[in-house]
């Protein structure tokens, strides 16, 4: 190759732009920070961090990246076609997920419990375990141990319905259903052409209402504004309105009341300490404004990391799957091991969910994506981008910013 080709003007330049990868990382590394270090520490049997970060903005900012992300994908074709490939980015690696943290949770929470399996293959994996009678005046509490109704739940995306009758196999999966029932619903009014009758600020300030009034619902419907993503449909429509306002079809005296109301509603859903949480939430919010409209972070500091922080930004999906309820078992097996330092501990935890996730993103995510929605990838000596995900907690990119 000359370097006249090489350094050819028309030669095509990867959309992936480093603001929104920035954010997503720094939103997943929240997110997994607050439950390795914060959550982790109050169950039984884990050796407390001394220091712990618990500012739960990460999954809220995530899920307005998901809202921002529908806009720019789903002008790209069919309602029908893009809805399904979401559940193809979205469902092969949860599934797989839920079974690798069903059986890992099988295995290592009996032992935990000082229990014992029943016979055969289905009580290892389904069957109550055999809990001794007298456990001790210093046992522990128990840890909650999978069964197969729990499962199922999973399996089907049932498991926010009744969340009386069950026990979440990982903490982090109430997102699933949410996402889904967000794309379903976006999907329908694309589909619909709602978009060309009805003027887009009334759609975003009907999904701050519906928000807003969904606790008075579940007073008369039980969880059924949580199984839908009622309540959480202002974080959607908040990223819907950013990349409205980003293609100038969004005034900013319509954008800031409708952010106004974002935090106003996550201030009302926020367990204490509420401020540090509104505040960050706020921050990343600000953030995402000027990723929109402004020139893309490409700047010395974080053009030293790009490739890193692209690349972790490209696995955070899987990480969101796979780093709450394993590392709380791998913490805790470690702190029965006797291992110390604390901060030895902790980069284990992390360090085996990063892998993991990774493994999960280039064995099942990305194989899988390209086979349900019929993809291929690049050949090597094409350099054109690879197509991007629009998932709450992937590297999604759109492949134009701009209307």
């Amino acid at each position: 190759m000359t370097v006249a080709a090489r350094t050819s003007p028309t030669a095509p330049r990867s959309s992936r732009r480093l603001s929104w990868d920035v954010i997503r990382v720094v939103a997943i590394v929240f997110v997994v920070l607050g439950h390795t270090t914060g959550l982790a520490s109050r169950l039984p049997g884990i050796e407390p961090y001394p220091v712990q970060v618990a500012i739960p903005f990460g999954t809220a900012t995530l899920l307005v990246l998901s809202g921002y992300f529908i806009g720019p994908t789903i002008r790209r074709g069919s309602a029908g076609a893009w809805f399904r490939a979401r559940l193809a980015r979205l469902l092969p690696a949860y599934l797989v997920a839920v079974l690798l943290v069903y059986s890992v949770s099988r295995f290592a929470v009996v032992r935990f419990n000082g229990a014992t399996h029943q016979d055969g293959v289905f009580g290892l994996l389904f069957a109550a375990p055999i809990v001794p009678a007298d456990r001790g005046p210093d046992a522990l509490p128990l840890w909650h141990v999978p069964d197969l109704n729990d499962l199922l739940l999973h399996v089907f995306l049932l498991h926010e319905w009744n969340p009386d009758a069950w026990h979440r196999i990982d903490g982090s999966y109430w997102t699933l259903p949410v996402q889904v029932a967000a794309f379903a619903a976006a999907a329908l009014l694309w589909r619909s052409k709602l978009h060309r009758r009805v003027r887009a600020t009334v759609v975003l300030w009907a999904a701050m209402a519906v928000s807003a009034v969904s606790p008075l619902i579940r007073e008369f419907a039980g969880t059924l504004p949580d199984a839908t993503g009622m309540n959480r449909a202002y974080l959607f429509a908040a990223g819907v309105a950013i990349w409205l306002w980003q293609g100038r079809r969004l005034p900013t005296n319509q954008l800031v009341p409708l952010l106004c109301v974002t935090l106003l509603l996550q201030y009302l859903r926020t367990l204490p300490p509420v401020g540090p949480v509104v505040l960050g939430f706020a921050i990343m919010l600000g953030a995402m404004c000027a990723a929109a409209r402004g020139p893309d972070w490409d700047v010395p500091v974080l053009r030293v990391f790009r490739r890193p922080i692209s690349w972790l930004a490209g696995i955070s999906y899987c990480l969101y799957l796979v780093h709450q309820q394993l590392g709380y078992i791998l913490a805790r097996a470690l702190s029965e091991a006797g291992v110390s330092p604390w901060w030895l501990r902790l980069s284990i935890v992390l360090g085996a969910a990063i892998v993991l996730a990774w493994l999960l993103t280039v064995l099942v995510e990305r194989p899988a994506h390209r086979a349900l929605s019929g993809r291929r990838p690049p050949a090597r000596s094409e350099s054109r981008p690879k197509p991007q995900p629009e998932s709450p907690v992937e590297a999604a990119v759109p492949v134009k910013e701009t209307s």
